[in-house]
């Protein structure tokens, strides 16, 4: 027997009102697990825009990939990325590895400017490895303003005008004129002061300016000293140059990780009888480059020979003693009566019609009034602090043509 308690409860037909509430839930229940969804999707979109972009991302965003910049490692063209500022249109390499002899250029600044590296005393050391010279071609003439509009002294006073927006180009211009014979003597020696200016500011001076390949930027090693650098680098100079353009005002000035400029040569020379002008070069035949130039003088009557000749070994002295060829009297070393000054670069000819001369040189005087007349025995004559320089230049690699 069964009791009622015991009975399967069957429920009772719902009502109309109950069946309306349940569906209101539903619907309810539905509408917030879309909700729910749009709001999960949402921050999934709004966080993953924090990761880290796609290389297609970052290049629709002002990265642009250059690919003439090689890999010097094999020669195979390489992308680098260079980044622009929208703001300057400025290009940014920064930690971009760029070969040896790239120049990579900003697009929007002007054709010659000149940009300088600064070169550090002994009391602002660096620690950057050495690097070789800046790229450019100082001995390439293009076509420019300075060397095909206007008469001669407009292409002279032209070229000048660049020297400060862009001194390698205005040295090669005005190097093109000299060479160029059609110059008139005012014109020669108009162009000769600008060759001088330059010479100040690409030459002498401790900065490196870009395009110079005359220049080099050295880092010293332990262990360095003028003389070690100037063979190991073979330089083609003597050491004192390098004390020179640096402003050393000693050798024992020199520190280790300390940056200098170095000038390559070995350098020529040309001694102008007509002008009274010794001419010192970089490089050969038609991409030389005039470095500077000096005044001087020449020999009574013109006596002063002609052609091709090269320093005699072991002929380069500091305070030579002389002995008069004419006269038998004899000079000690450092006497200041000496007419043959501080300095004396003998010279030897290189062609059977200059063998024949011996005994000539360059150097210096004790008679500055000398200096733009035939008044030696015919050696070339350089004022002293001109004839210094000049020794520490021409070495025995060096070709001295006399004209």
């Amino acid at each position: 027997m069964t009791l009622p308690s015991q009975s399967p409860r069957i429920n009772p037909p719902a009502s109309s009102g109950a069946r309306s509430a349940q569906s209101m839930r539903s619907l309810f229940v539905a509408v917030a697990a879309i909700g729910l969804g749009g709001a999960a999707a949402g921050w999934f979109l709004t966080h993953k825009s924090e990761a880290p972009e796609s290389p297609e991302q970052t290049a629709s965003t002002g990265t642009v990939t250059d690919p003439l910049i090689t890999d010097a490692a094999n020669g195979a063209a390489t992308p680098v990325a260079v980044n622009f500022d929208p703001a300057t249109n400025n290009a940014a390499t920064t930690g971009t590895t760029v070969p040896a002899g790239t120049v990579v250029t900003n697009p929007t600044t002007p054709l010659g400017t000149a940009t300088t590296t600064p070169v550090a005393t002994a009391n602002n050391a660096v620690t950057s490895a050495a690097t070789a010279g800046i790229a450019g071609t100082p001995g390439t003439a293009p076509t420019t303003p300075a060397a095909g509009i206007g008469n001669a002294t407009q292409r002279i006073q032209q070229a000048v005008a660049m020297t400060d927006s862009d001194p390698v180009r205005a040295r090669a211009e005005l190097t093109r004129l000299l060479d160029s014979n059609a110059l008139s003597a005012a014109e020669r020696a108009q162009a000769y002061v600008g060759i001088n200016k330059l010479a100040e500011k690409l030459f002498f001076s401790p900065k490196i300016v870009a395009g110079d390949t005359v220049s080099q930027s050295y880092v010293v090693k332990k262990g360095d000293s003028l003389a070690r650098i100037s063979s190991r680098e073979n330089l083609g100079t003597d050491w004192r140059f390098i004390q020179r353009i640096n402003g050393m005002a000693s050798e024992k000035a020199l520190r280790p990780d300390m940056r200098l400029k170095l000038a390559h040569g070995p350098f020529n020379a040309e001694v102008v009888k007509a002008d009274f002008r010794l001419n010192v070069y970089a490089g050969s035949g038609s991409d030389r480059v005039m470095v500077a130039s000096f005044p001087c003088g020449t020999g009574t009557n013109d006596s002063t020979p002609v052609g091709t000749f090269k320093v005699r070994s072991g002929s380069k002295l500091i305070d030579p003693q002389w002995t008069n060829p004419r006269t038998g009297e004899h000079f000690a070393a450092n006497d200041p009566k000496n007419p043959i000054g501080e300095r004396w670069i003998g010279l030897q000819g290189t062609t059977p019609e200059t063998s024949k001369f011996t005994g000539y040189g360059i150097h210096g005087t004790t008679e500055p009034q000398s200096i733009g007349k035939q008044m030696s025995m015919g050696c070339v004559r350089l004022g002293d602090a001109d004839v210094e320089a000049v020794y520490e230049l021409i070495g025995e690699q060096s070709t001295i043509v006399i004209r």
